[in-house]
């Protein structure tokens, strides 16, 4: 992040996104931190090395925004702030490749106040592990709800695999039952993917007379989070070692590919 200018009771910065690890591009996702905020001060923030030649930006999507005294005072959680708001194609290029920048206004209600902006709903590996361990402790969701582990990421962190279905009351009598296999987060910046995951997973465990319905019919197999490495380390879309783990589901190289190739395995 750089400061531009800093006169006239205004300020604004320009910041450059970090690439994917050992990539020299993807950068669409941004999640950063402000301190020591004025308040009754303009701050413009101009993100000057993004990619895609269009975003949802121009048709009113708005920044995500997280104040700790907000929260603190509040209760107040992440929403959407911002005036002035443009994404359009910059006079900068990397490799060839156009840029974008995307630029917006904001004066923050609290003076030395800590805040994140964010481009989708922030959800780190350490907010899944603290949701698998609610469902792993609840009596009820436990009967039917299995957890364990899938496999070990490159970087060692756990991938974790729940298996979802009702008891069988007679196993030999009943037909078997087809398999429903659900993941996210394959790319770690599509956090979006998480919070629909959430949802999913919250009704297919609930007590309502669909997800018993769901229960008796299939076995769900979910993987909540295929690339834990990517999302820890902040990438938009590859993995630990800057490849695209959408793209390697045939892959052979178990030990280059822990994550997709157990799941490939599991499904097969």
């Amino acid at each position: 992040m750089v400061m531009v200018d800093g006169l006239g009771g205004s300020y604004e910065y320009e910041l450059t996104l970090r690439t994917d690890l050992y990539t020299d591009k993807h950068t669409q996702w941004y999640y950063f931190r402000v301190q020591n905020t004025r308040p009754g001060v303009t701050y413009r923030f101009t993100i000057v090395n993004l990619m895609k030649s269009n975003s949802l930006y121009n048709q009113g999507l708005k920044p995500l925004l997280y104040s700790e005294r907000e929260a603190q005072q509040r209760q107040m959680g992440w929403h959407r702030v911002g005036k002035d708001i443009r994404y359009y194609k910059n006079n900068l290029s990397e490799e060839g490749r156009s840029l974008y920048s995307l630029t917006w206004t904001f004066q923050f209600p609290h003076r030395n106040d800590t805040c994140y902006f964010a481009h989708s709903y922030p959800y780190t590996y350490s907010d899944l592990q603290r949701y698998l361990a609610t469902i792993a402790n609840d009596p009820i969701q436990s009967q039917y709800c299995k957890l364990r582990v899938l496999c070990r990421s490159l970087a060692g962190n756990t991938v974790h695999i729940l298996t979802i279905t009702s008891p069988s009351r007679n196993q030999e009598s009943g037909p078997t039952k087809k398999a429903v296999v659900v993941t996210a987060r394959v790319h770690p910046g599509e956090t979006n993917g998480s919070w629909v995951m959430t949802g999913f997973l919250d009704h297919i465990l609930g007590n309502s007379d669909d997800a018993q319905l769901l229960r008796d019919m299939f076995i769900f197999k979910v993987v909540p989070m295929l690339n834990p490495d990517g999302v820890i380390t902040g990438n938009y879309r590859c993995s630990l070692t800057g490849r695209d783990l959408n793209r390697n589901y045939r892959t052979l190289l178990r030990d280059s590919f822990p994550c997709v190739w157990h799941t490939r395995n599991m499904v097969q």
